[in-house]
């Protein structure tokens, strides 16, 4: 029994986890101390034009953490959906009545 315990909490915890948004050391990853709009770009959702709010080409913390509060939160099912293959097709829709079987060949 205990050794179900550590495996049904890690899959109760794992949505929380990946819905946290990145923290401004983890979108820095230059470590320069301020993030560029291709930093930025790692973060879903960010509108680097408006949180860029002195217009000097990069965010500080300040920018960054109010940017960042202004997003939507994320939902496990936005994670899911940008696991998902952006270039698969969908099935088709299958049809809701029955299909009539083939028709018998007329006798001669």
């Amino acid at each position: 029994m205990r050794a179900l315990i550590v495996p049904v909490l890690l899959l109760v915890a794992l949505p929380v986890f990946a819905a946290t948004p990145l923290t401004f050391a983890e979108v820095d990853t230059d470590g320069d101390g301020l993030i560029s709009a291709d930093e930025a770009a790692s973060v879903d959702g960010l509108d680097f034009d408006e949180a860029d709010t002195d217009a000097d080409g990069t965010l500080g913390v300040d920018e960054y953490d109010i940017a960042v509060a202004k997003l939507p939160p994320v939902t496990e099912s936005d994670s899911l959906d940008n696991d998902e293959d952006e270039d698969e097709v969908a099935a088709p829709d299958t049809p809701s009545t029955p299909a009539a079987p083939p028709a018998a060949p007329a006798k001669p």
